[in-house]
């Protein structure tokens, strides 16, 4: 049986942002009240161990912390603030994997967890790993909502990666985002010490492979091991649980029927479950084949024939005019 949280789901702990962005806006000296607007949460929830919250409770929280600063830096505080705290229980997991490649894997399989609003697609290259960022719950509205919550994501891993591993410093790394504003922009060259943060299509990081093999300060096989059997099988977002099945499918894409059958429901469910998350079964399929067109194109190498035999297109003019559509898409 396939599990998945939907994006009015009730799961989420505090520590899973709204902890972090209430001590954001107390620091600045703002009122709890403006902060909790439209989440039907009050002040004592988030004192309460036992409260948990939706992705769109979540992503309100955000949205109200936007209207009452204009720190550029928020994104950056906050991803630093996530890991390990937001994986509670489990957060054992991540730090004491034995390497860079197992803790990122125990993250990928734990995302739905401490990146609740984020869906992570891992893909490689030759000397590579490439983790791109997409919307995991059809609750970001917005450029800056996206760009808020991808920069949180990745400063988020850097700064894991870099408490937990040896000799780690997250300069090698690529960071590439979307429209990012030039407050935001100016943050993110100063704190990640880069020249300019990379303009592309999709928001992606991307990690030297020769990075993966090296081992972390407090590695624990045997607590690794441990904390893995004990999350099992975690479960992942919505909007994810689909993504991950087409990019598993993407040289025979399922029909909307099928993928109904495969998550256990009718079309017709499907569909308004689709259409709660702000999306639509096409524009998912639509948003998978132009995520794996980018890749094969800008990392890879491959020409538009190339692509269109990998996607399974009837010819190249076809995979050209979705090409066309899926840049007005993205």
């Amino acid at each position: 049986m396939i599990e998945w949280r939907e994006n009015h789901d009730s799961y989420l702990p505090l520590q899973a942002g709204s902890a972090q962005l209430t001590d954001f806006v107390l620091q600045n000296g703002e009122h709890l009240d403006v902060f909790l607007r439209k989440t039907k949460l009050f002040q004592n929830d988030l004192q309460r161990p036992d409260v948990t919250l939706s992705a769109m409770q979540l992503a309100q929280l955000y949205r109200n912390t936007r209207a009452m600063t204009t720190h550029p830096d928020l994104a950056l505080r906050l991803g630093q603030q996530l890991l390990p705290s937001s994986l509670v229980q489990y957060s054992a997991g991540l730090m004491y994997a034995p390497d860079v490649a197992r803790a990122l894997g125990f993250l990928e399989h734990t995302q739905a967890l401490w990146s609740p609003l984020v869906h992570i697609t891992s893909l490689t290259s030759a000397g590579h790993l490439h983790w791109y960022f997409s919307d995991a719950q059809g609750v970001l509205l917005d450029a800056y909502e996206r760009n808020t919550l991808f920069v949180a994501t990745m400063e988020a891993l850097r700064s894991a990666l870099c408490w937990f591993g040896q000799g780690i410093d997250g300069r090698q790394w690529r960071y590439e985002l979307n429209s990012l504003s030039p407050a935001l922009n100016s943050e993110c060259q100063s704190h990640w010490l880069l020249g300019d943060v990379q303009h592309a299509a999709f928001a992606c990081l991307t990690i030297p492979k020769a990075k993966l093999t090296q081992p972390f300060i407090h590695a624990s096989d045997s607590l690794y091991q441990m904390t893995c059997q004990q999350i099992g099988s975690a479960p992942a977002s919505f909007l994810g649980t689909i993504q991950s099945y087409l990019l598993e499918q993407v040289t025979d894409m399922p029909s909307l029927q099928q993928m109904a059958d495969r998550l256990a429901m009718s079309p017709a469910t499907l569909k308004r479950k689709l259409k709660a998350h702000r999306t639509s079964y096409q524009k998912q399929v639509d948003s998978v084949r132009a995520l794996l067109s980018h890749h094969y194109a800008h990392v890879l190498g491959y020409s538009s024939e190339q692509i269109a035999d990998t996607l399974c297109f009837y010819d190249v003019s076809n995979f050209r005019r979705a090409m066309k559509r899926w840049v007005i898409m993205t």
